[in-house]
């Protein structure tokens, strides 16, 4: 592209707005109508897109940056932005496919397959194309596809397209060499001056904790490019999932619930543990192993190395912050595979007892090793009200070029609040780590338990010794929080890890049973995963699958049920066989440890895993159906005394009933006879109104007759007064007249 070309377009931001697009030779720029600014984007790790939906010009261009959505003009603008701008894509992957800072080619094709995935696949994609024309024919059709998918949100509909373009990929790297070369600098398989120049130029600028530089003579070199590929499994290279679909919700007071299960038979509920095993629950310390890699760089200052170490373990502490859901305990043989393709790291973990339960693991780079066990001592303290886990055994690591080997021990988990809600997680005690080769290097790190006295939750403090038992850095800090170390006066503070409850690492954990986010893809069991792992590997778990899937638990209790049969009456500890570590006895604590023996990845490589001596541990199908057949007796034995209960209860309803009956034949005869007595007392109370009514009338003709005779006797007075009268006035009257 000799010149720049120049279009009108509109630019969407919170509305479409028009700019002008030019396109040059290695990037392209937008300037706004009416200004003098342009702004440059960078086409090195992009992708073009025609993501036309209901608008037939619409483009996207996106990376790991910025994301910028284009509508030209016309189709002819159309067609001819979309050509000019995948040719430079092409142009600038090629270039970056072949340079030699292939450590920032790494970095940003990690960065874009932690945003988008297909957009990584995408840019390899455009890569593979500009190296020989006859893929461009084998590749339109895949590309035209996910670019149409692409326009909207991704979701798991679109894995199947993404696993097939991998696998035509795959096939063609066979038949082009130089599509061969370009995958594997992809996959950093590269020789010794390869490896050399990026160490030199990613650690040139660094400097040690006292601001010297660093010493230059220990350089990680590994001329074996086949070790390098033991670090590289294609079958992992799919899509990561960040979240699970459902969460079952975990009782408030666990405590009362697990009281009541243990008072009944049989297993636990199932909703008491998270959807991962106890074989997978060991790979999340290696969130932090970059920090393991960082100390590899260190071989020559061993403090420094226990430093980073110490760092390391504060990381794994971390990862616990307010789970209390416990893992799957693993069945005997039961075992767990996991590569980190884009950090050259492998692991593996093995259980290899029952009673106790013990899992063994194992991870390791080109760089460093480290492997353990998880066998533990368990006592509750009933007045605090806590549950306290000591670990018996140490932890090995091992740096491979300088043979340096340290071990330590884990701090007592004590899980406090579980009579009192809120439930957390504290650490108490003292973790030392030692040098084997030399007993006079030594970190201490103590623990400071949460109390009235000290009521922040999470703080420590440590030192590292030097070979003449001097102090030459100290520790500090909270595992919620940070680690740092300052030199043994406390000044010149180092940050070694910065943590935050609200980083990516708790990101969607309260909707996925508390897992952080990379732990979502342990069982992601895509079809080129399955068809390489063992059968006794944790992802064939059906209790642990359908616990996740979440919508049916019966199922779910119902195989952790099978599962815990089986182990009881067939998958003993006598007699069984430790397929992949080694049991060996420590002289000074007389506590049984596990070294790995490396069978694991020669079997690997050999295709013999699948046969393995306990590839049939998860075949359950008969305990399946025992349970279901004594679950089918239960509900008949459970159906039948519903039967002679209801029939007992029929009985006595039939007694009440004829009680009931006499009672009220009872009450009805002491009614009839109740209205017999009524009746004579209502007889009896007419004959008193009778007597009554005639003691009255009789008084009513005493009473007329006496006042018959009180009248009579009146008018006869009264006649006699009169009488009386006039005999005075006659008197009277002849007195005058004499």
């Amino acid at each position: 592209m000799n010149k720049k070309l120049e279009f009108k377009v509109q630019i969407k931001s919170f509305r479409w707005k028009n700019y002008y697009l030019i396109i040059g030779e290695n990037d392209f720029q937008l300037k706004k109508e009416k200004t003098k600014y342009y702004y440059t984007y960078s086409l090195s790790n992009a992708a073009v897109f025609d993501v036309s939906d209901k608008d037939v010009l619409k483009i996207m261009v996106s990376s790991s940056k910025y994301k910028i959505f284009i509508r030209p003009l016309n189709k002819d603008d159309k067609n001819l932005i979309l050509s000019s701008l995948e040719k430079l894509v092409r142009k600038k992957a090629a270039e970056t496919a072949f340079s030699q800072d292939y450590h920032q080619y790494k970095k940003e094709i990690a960065k874009t397959e932690e945003k988008n995935p297909y957009n990584a696949l995408l840019f390899k994609l455009n890569t593979y194309q500009i190296l020989n024309d006859e893929i461009k024919l084998k590749l339109s059709k895949f590309k035209s596809t996910i670019q149409q998918k692409l326009s909207g949100t991704l979701s798991g509909e679109f894995i199947s397209v993404y696993n097939e373009m991998n696998t035509i990929v795959a096939e063609m790297c066979k038949q082009f060499d130089k599509i061969i070369s370009a995958v594997n600098k992809y996959f950093l398989v590269r020789n010794d001056k390869d490896i050399n120049d990026e160490h030199s130029s990613s650690s040139s600028d660094e400097e040690d904790i006292n601001g010297k530089p660093k010493d230059k003579k220990n350089k990680i070199v590994n001329s074996n490019i086949s070790s390098l590929l033991d670090f590289y499994n294609p079958n992992y290279d799919f899509p990561e999932r960040v979240k699970l679909n459902k969460n079952i919700k975990c009782p408030e007071n666990i405590i009362k619930e697990m009281i009541a299960t243990f008072t009944k038979k049989g297993s636990s509920p199932v909703y008491f543990n998270e959807p991962i095993s106890m074989c997978q629950k060991q790979c999340e310390k290696f969130f932090y192993l970059d920090l393991l890699n960082k100390a590899a760089q260190h071989n020559d200052n061993k403090p420094l190395q226990m430093c980073y170490i110490s760092s390391f373990i504060i990381g794994e502490i971390f990862t616990n912050i307010n789970r209390f859901l416990k893992p799957f305990s693993p069945i005997l043989g039961e075992t767990f595979e996991y590569f980190i393709n884009t950090k050259k790291f492998r692991y593996y973990a093995e259980n290899v007892k029952h009673k106790p339960q013990i899992t063994a693991f194992f991870g390791e780079t080109p760089d460093w090793s480290y492997y353990g066990d998880t066998f533990n001592d368990t006592s509750f303290k009933f007045l605090k009200g806590s549950l306290d886990l000591t670990f018996k055994n140490k932890i090995n690591i091992v740096f491979k070029n300088s043979k340096n080997h340290y071990v330590y021990n884990m701090p007592i988990v004590s899980i406090k609040g579980l009579l009192k809600p809120p439930m957390f997680n504290d650490y108490l005690g003292t973790t030392i780590i030692e040098d084997v080769n030399d007993s006079n290097f030594k970190a201490e790190i103590n623990f400071i338990e949460q109390s009235w006295s000290q009521p922040t939750l999470g703080n420590f403090n440590g030192k590292v010794y030097s070979a003449e038992d001097k102090v030459e850095y100290l520790i500090g800090g909270n595992w919620q929080e940070e680690i740092y170390i300052t030199d043994k006066d406390g000044k010149d503070k180092n940050v070694l890890l910065s943590l935050n409850k609200n980083s990516d690492y708790l990101k969607n954990s309260l909707t996925n049973y508390k897992l952080p986010f990379f732990s979502c893809n342990y069982n992601n069991l895509v079809d080129n995963l399955e068809n390489s792992l063992p059968k006794n590997d944790s992802r064939f778990r059906l209790d642990m699958r359908f616990l996740e899937i979440g919508d049916d638990l019966n199922k779910a209790q119902l195989y952790k049920s099978a599962y815990e049969q089986k182990q009881r009456t067939e998958i003993l500890d006598e007699g069984h066989k430790i397929l992949f570590f080694e049991e060996k006895i420590n002289s000074e604590s007389d506590c049984t440890y596990y070294e790995p023996n490396g069978k694991y990845w020669e079997m690997k490589k050999n295709n013999t895993l699948k046969n393995n001596e306990h590839n049939d541990i998860f075949q359950v199908d008969t305990y399946v159906k025992e349970i279901l057949e004594k679950e089918k007796e239960e509900k008949k034995k459970e159906e039948a005394k519903k039967l002679e209960a209801k029939k007992e209860e029929a009985k006595k309803e039939e007694a009440k009933k004829e009680e009931a009956k006499k009672e009220e034949a009872k009450k009805e005869e002491s009614k009839k006879e109740e209205k017999k007595e009524e009746k004579k007392e209502e007889s009896k109370k007419e004959e008193k109104k009778e007597e009554k009514k005639e003691e009255s009338k009789k008084e009513e003709r005493k009473e007329k007759e006496e006042k018959k005779d009180d009248n009579e006797n009146k008018i006869d007075h009264d006649k006699k007064d009169k009488d009386e009268k006039e005999e005075k006035k006659n008197k009277e009257n002849n007195n005058e007249a004499k």
